[in-house]
């Protein structure tokens, strides 16, 4: 099974309700803003690794693949 990205994670939410639970949620677990999650999800930002285990762990998914390298902007 592939890994997804955390922005394919988003990315298949389905559209109907708002998304923005879904960010309020990762804010909440990774005690970050909203701002913060959209910018990770924009690829504007990565977040630590510890962070990211959070993630993993808030979503059920596997931390590898979450965040690849290419996605992230210098």
């Amino acid at each position: 099974m592939p890994k997804k990205t955390f922005k394919q994670i988003y990315e298949e939410l389905d559209p109907t309700p708002p998304k923005t639970g879904w960010i309020r949620r990762i804010a909440k677990a990774t005690m970050r803003s909203e701002l913060t999650v959209r910018m990770w999800l924009n690829g504007r930002q990565t977040p630590e690794p510890l962070v990211q285990n959070i993630i993993a762990k808030e979503l059920g998914v596997p931390v590898e693949g979450l965040f690849p390298q290419e996605q992230q902007v210098q």
